[in-house]
């Protein structure tokens, strides 16, 4: 593995909080198909798999699949981490990682063969992203449908965290319910749902010898398309780009674009688009290792408090989650913010 000795390990979060070369990408190269420590293994998994460090990696290591790969084969040598494992039982259980009863999911139905997959997030910890989402579809005339408690996981966490198996049989379940449901065309609205269903998925089906016909998009995709402009002047926001929707599926403009067209001027952060900072949340990071997890996340808003911005906005339930918890800033999701833009352009109608 050609990994350069070079500065660019610096641009990681966890190496820059940790100061450990074992968690830096280069040491972590250093370590790959070496027997670990438990002090190694777990430094192993101390990242939060955003792919910063891909961006900036002068060799062009495909570091992500790197990471996701090594963290599978410590996962079949069963040295994992136990807040992961707790994930991947409680979504073999109850079909989602919060242990949460499945019929607090959104429920509707329709003959539309577009589904509406809100993702475990926003169906239970920020269920106002949800909502805002069902009511801004109907309020353009889409007709689709949501799949109640028989929307399982996606499996992202658990591909991210290395429990590939786990992944396998969610991806199974949603499928046949999908294919009963004679869906066609997905929109979802976690990044990490997005990331999953399009790119991890049809991999998935193609390891399996199953068919996988349904077109893929994010919310976000769909709004920029569908949205027309509205006559608002609505202040400053600022934009965070959540990892798997940008670093990793390279949707930058269109969560931009809409807040444009709602009526608000973006002022950008230093770090923003291929070079935007994780929230925190991602790679399993949060489950076991909160104390990083936060100093991440603080890290990013007193970069989104120095540009004078209102309010932060991001596409992304994680996220939005993550930062609600110590921001100074209003934190919304792009949804919520055409939702509330649509309600006003309506009462003044």
């Amino acid at each position: 593995m050609d990994c350069l000795r070079c500065a660019y390990c610096n641009i990681c979060p966890i190496y820059r909080i940790e100061g450990w070369e074992s968690v830096s990408p280069r040491g972590k190269i250093q370590l790959l198909d070496k027997k670990l420590s438990n002090r190694l293994v777990k430094d192993f998994y101390k990242c939060t798999v955003c792919g910063l460090c891909e961006v900036v990696c002068q060799s062009k290591l495909e570091l992500t699949r790197i990471w996701e790969e090594n963290r599978a084969k410590l996962v079949k040598s069963k040295k994992y981490m136990p807040a992961h494992k707790k994930i991947a039982d409680a979504v073999l259980l109850y079909g989602n990682p919060y242990a949460a009863e499945q019929e607090a999911r959104v429920l509707l139905n329709s003959p539309s063969n577009v589904l509406y997959f809100a993702g475990c997030m926003a169906n239970f910890k920020v269920k106002n992203i949800a909502e805002c989402t069902v009511k801004v579809l109907k309020l353009l005339g889409l007709e689709f449908k949501v799949a109640g408690k028989s929307e399982v996981c996606c499996g992202s966490t658990m591909l991210r965290t290395g429990f590939i198996d786990v992944a396998e049989k969610l991806f199974l379940k949603n499928v046949k319910n999908w294919q009963k449901m004679n869906v066609e065309k997905i929109i979802t609205s976690c990044p990490g749902c997005y990331r999953t269903i399009k790119s991890n998925y049809p991999k998935i089906a193609e390891k399996k010898k199953i068919d996988f016909n349904f077109e893929v998009v994010h919310i976000t995709q769909f709004l920029e398309r569908e949205l027309k402009k509205l006559d608002l002047k609505l202040g400053t926001v600022t934009y965070h780009d959540p990892c798997h929707l940008g670093r990793h599926s390279k949707v930058y403009e269109e969560p931009r674009n809409i807040l444009k067209k709602i009526g608000y001027k973006i002022i950008e952060m230093e770090r923003n688009r291929d070079f935007s900072i994780c929230c925190g949340a991602g790679g399993g990071l949060r489950a076991q290792f909160p104390e990083i997890s936060e100093k991440i996340t603080l890290e990013r808003i007193l970069e989104a408090e120095s540009t004078g911005a209102e309010t932060l906005v991001t596409s992304c339930p994680f996220c939005v989650y993550q930062f609600s918890k110590v921001s100074r800033l209003k934190v919304r999701d792009v949804v919520e913010e055409v939702y509330s833009s649509m309600r006003e352009v309506e009462l003044k109608i």
